[in-house]
């Protein structure tokens, strides 16, 4: 009886070890990816990755894309991602520090080059019940239009846009470095 006991103890340990691992191993990972590559940019900025770094955040990416960056911090209030980007494919993903996306666009959903996406932090369900907010309402976040919510402090809004040829690289840098990602006025 006792080596039962002991068998059903180490298949539940087992399946806790691997429920954890299978729970929290992505959102580490993503983190230390993203602290190799962003490492020494300041928060609330918005970069371009050279190439060589680019294909170290995303693996599916070759060196003919572009990558901007903006990693967000919340903590000082709201971010606004001022977007100036050209006229061709691109998308835009937003990122919580864990690899959770919030918010996802690309050219054709815009139907702009240039806009603002407002990221904001969403509120707790305790915030949103003493807000009276309907009971429906409670535990849902509004990313909805040019306004994006994370449920958590820090994140990070990619930009990608594809090269048709590698001497368009340039050109397409020039045009996304002057985007702006800001504390809120």
């Amino acid at each position: 009886m006792g080596r039962l006991l002991g068998l059903i103890t180490a298949g539940f340990l087992g399946l806790a070890v691997f429920i954890s691992y299978v729970l929290f191993a992505p959102g580490i990972l993503f983190q230390r990816q993203l602290a190799l590559v962003t490492d020494g940019q300041p928060s609330n900025r918005f970069f371009v990755l050279d190439a060589a770094r680019q294909t170290q955040l995303v693996a599916s990416t070759t060196r003919m894309a572009v990558v901007g960056v903006c990693k967000f911090d919340l903590a000082a209030g709201n971010i606004v991602l001022q977007a100036k980007l050209p006229r061709a494919y691109w998308t835009l993903s937003i990122y919580t520090q864990s690899g959770k996306q919030v918010y996802g666009l690309n050219d054709v959903q815009a139907g702009a080059a240039e806009f603002n996406v407002e990221l904001s932090r969403s509120k707790t369900f305790l915030q949103q019940l003493l807000a009276n907010a309907p009971a429906e309402d409670a535990a849902q976040i509004e990313n909805l239009g040019w306004h994006a919510e994370s449920t958590e402090r820090y994140g990070i809004a990619v930009v990608w846009i594809p090269l048709a040829d590698e001497l368009m690289r340039p050109a397409i840098e020039g045009t996304i470095k002057t985007s702006r990602c800001d504390l809120k006025n």
